[in-house]
């Protein structure tokens, strides 16, 4: 999820313009991700989201209208503020037609270039936080989730990519919340939840599903290494100890998950939730019928005589 740290991709082919510019933002606290092509662009943006992308307008190997287009078909990177450099005498029509949001002058001085970009990055956080944030957890909401899977598996289908998808909650969580109160059930959901994005790819979509459960969409992965990364998560979790306020101990909880795989287990985003969603109810099916969970309730128990 989005930190303090903000950080901007420049896209700049003469290194005597990416290191002035380079400098102006290092001093106004940002971040630079450096690219000298388009291609090297895409690569980055496959690892790490910008708060802002600032490329030359005059890429020689993909130009920046092919950049543009690539980064918009993206869903994480759709709505990332796209600023065109531009040389002096240069026409706005230039930016028109990329596709651009805005265009600065390589000119520019370090003052102008930070007043222009701080602007359209405080739009982009605020548009985020408003729309794309669930406030509990600070994951991405439930509303960006549904708007965003389709469009996955679209650019998925086009460049014949796999995706795949896990649907994930915390075991017992009623009894839990029950036995501790509402306020460390928010605390425990907010802990699982940083715990899970992590040890994530920036890349991977990681949002609140509702109550405790979660999903990860996972981009260009199979299902074989998707499971090993939500395996990995759940045995790290299960040696974890969570402090909450004004309780004395730690608490331990543990996770459930699911998977399927597009397109080989399914061909929708619907279909791929479902699957994912059975997955998991017979995971948690064998759990509860096993010797798995007279243990978690003992554990439980002594936790309630303590």
């Amino acid at each position: 999820m989005p930190g303090i740290l903000k950080k901007a991709l420049l896209v700049e082919e003469e290194a005597e313009v990416r290191n002035r510019l380079k400098g102006y933002l290092n001093k106004a606290g940002y971040l630079v991700l450096e690219a000298n092509h388009g291609s090297e662009a895409l690569a980055i943006l496959n690892e790490q989201i910008p708060d802002i992308i600032i490329s030359d307008a005059y890429l020689s190997s993909m130009s920046s209208m092919e950049l543009c287009r690539r980064i918009r078909e993206k869903p994480l990177t759709a709505v990332v503020p796209f600023v065109l450099l531009m040389e002096e005498g240069d026409t706005a029509m230039v930016r028109l037609q990329i596709g651009a949001d805005d265009y600065i002058l390589k000119s520019a001085s370090a003052e102008e270039l930070i007043v222009r970009i701080q602007a359209k990055v405080e739009r982009f956080r605020t548009l985020r936080e408003l729309v794309h944030i669930d406030s509990v957890t600070q994951l991405y909401s439930r509303y960006y989730f549904d708007r965003t899977l389709a469009d996955i598996l679209k650019i998925s289908e086009r460049y014949h990519h796999d995706v795949s998808l896990s649907i994930l909650d915390i075991d017992d969580f009623k009894e839990f919340n029950d036995t501790f109160g509402h306020q460390t059930g928010d605390f425990v959901i907010r802990s699982v939840a940083r715990f899970i994005r992590d040890r994530l790819r920036e890349v991977d979509i990681v949002a609140r599903y509702g109550g405790d459960e979660f999903v990860v969409v996972m981009p260009e992965t199979s299902k074989g290494n998707a499971a090993k990364a939500m395996t990995r998560i759940q045995n790290e979790l299960g040696r974890t100890f969570f402090q909450a306020d004004g309780l004395e101990q730690q608490l331990k909880v543990s996770i459930s998950f699911g998977i399927a795989n597009y397109p080989t287990e399914a061909t929708t985003d619907y279909e791929l939730i479902h699957k994912a969603d059975q997955e998991l109810y017979a995971i948690k099916n064998l759990k509860s019928n096993g010797p798995w969970s007279s243990l978690k309730k003992s554990s439980v128990a002594e936790k309630q005589a303590q």
